[in-house]
């Protein structure tokens, strides 16, 4: 019981004493705060040895830099003296050292090759205005040789001879086997494309020219013409092409030509109403009843064909000079008139082609469906075309017997 006492009065006196201890440490003045501001060290230069070592030099034993003594006073440029040059001209021997060759033959310049001469016409030619501007581009030709029809019955051997920035197609008024706008005129053999005086003409396709000059076949209705006899014929028989009413002929008797060819200008020669070039194809021989029609052994323009058909009575006779229309099935409006061949009293004049046996032909009509119509004697026949790029496209037009019923309209294609 003693010994508990002691241990707890012990006890008291430590916490007693550590008590006291943590006042009196708590009553000491605080050591006074000082502020310590960085500061940076001030920079060293730095050092570069090379130079050093350039400021003061190699030593004794180097080399002293070079010095330029700065010019101080005006500059004057320098002159040169002149060479004063004798007025005596030096000779061709004193200067080679050698005596000059002479030459005792004189030369000789070598002669171009000698062109044609142009050969005008002995008719004076005026400039007479036509119904069609002369100059206005045409839509680019299809390329020839050219046979799209499945059967092989085409034959569009032909360039056209007029280039496309001129009037290169037939005058609708004047087709081939027809007698004009008011039947007045002689039955067309050919096709006239009018242009202006000077207008170049070219060979459809390559071969001999025949003719060149006026009085062609002792006649001169023709004016100046040139006629090809070409070196391609069909079904084993010749062709010929003929450019009459030229203003000057390019081209000689005898010389070949390729397709493309300037062979002449458009003129007013022969027997004309205005300038134009007239056109013909002759198949089989050279003679004034050999034509056929052009159209159909030309290329076609890029985009069209070509309408080739018969016309016939009930009894099969072929019909002359009945006007023909063809119209855009779609849209109803005109896109070329023609006229049946006239036969009649004229069985040396005109020709149907050997394989289409047509007497009309109506070219360069747009691809699509188009109505081909005849009236015959107050009737309307017609018949409806698909044209196809390139190619023929017959079609056969025959009045209805009197007591027949309308039928529907039939497509023909080629």
């Amino acid at each position: 019981m003693q010994r508990s006492g002691v241990t707890a009065f012990v006890l008291v006196l430590l916490v007693v004493g550590g008590f006291i201890f943590l006042l009196w440490s708590n009553a000491q003045p605080a050591p006074e705060l000082r502020v310590i501001v960085p500061t940076q060290s001030a920079p060293t230069e730095a050092v570069n040895a090379w130079e050093q070592i350039l400021e003061a030099g190699f030593g004794e034993d180097s080399t002293p830099l070079p010095t330029v003594a700065i010019p101080t006073g005006e500059f004057v440029p320098p002159t040169v003296a002149p060479v004063s040059l004798g007025s005596t001209p030096i000779t061709a021997s004193e200067l080679g050292g050698q005596a000059a060759e002479q030459f005792s033959v004189p030369a000789t310049p070598t002669r171009p090759v000698l062109t044609p001469q142009l050969v005008a016409t002995e008719i004076p030619l005026t400039s007479i205005a036509v119904t069609r501007a002369a100059v206005q581009w045409q839509p680019p030709p299809l390329i020839p040789p050219l046979s799209r029809d499945p059967l092989g019955r085409d034959h569009y051997y032909f360039l056209r001879p007029v280039d496309s920035n001129a009037t290169n197609r037939g005058l609708f008024y004047y087709p081939y086997g027809s007698d004009g706008p008011e039947n007045a005129w002689r039955i067309h053999t050919g096709i006239d494309m009018p242009n202006d005086i000077g207008q170049t003409v070219r060979a459809a396709g390559s071969g001999m020219i025949a003719w060149a000059g006026p009085g062609f076949q002792s006649t001169s209705s023709y004016g100046n013409v040139v006629l090809i006899e070409h070196d391609f014929g069909y079904d084993g028989q010749p062709l010929y092409t003929l450019y009459a009413h030229l203003s000057a002929v390019l081209v000689f008797s005898g010389q070949r030509v390729n397709a493309g060819d300037a062979i002449g200008l458009v003129g007013n020669s022969g027997r004309v109403t205005g300038p134009h070039v007239h056109f013909e194809v002759r198949y089989g021989e050279n003679i004034y009843g050999a034509s056929v029609n052009p159209v159909l052994w030309m290329v076609p323009y890029v985009g069209t064909g070509v309408i080739a058909g018969r016309l016939t009575d009930r009894s099969g006779n072929l019909l002359d000079d009945v006007d023909i229309t063809v119209r855009s099935y779609a849209t109803g409006l005109t896109i070329d008139t023609t006229a049946t061949y006239i036969y009649e009293g004229t069985s040396i004049d005109v020709n149907a082609d050997p394989i289409w046996d047509e007497n009309f032909v109506v070219g360069d009509v747009p691809v699509g469906r188009v109505e081909v119509i005849a009236n015959v004697e107050g009737e309307r026949i017609s018949q409806i075309v698909n044209v196809v790029e390139g190619t023929t496209n017959f079609v056969d037009l025959t009045p209805r017997e009197p007591d027949a019923q309308p039928t529907n309209v039939v497509e023909a294609s080629g």
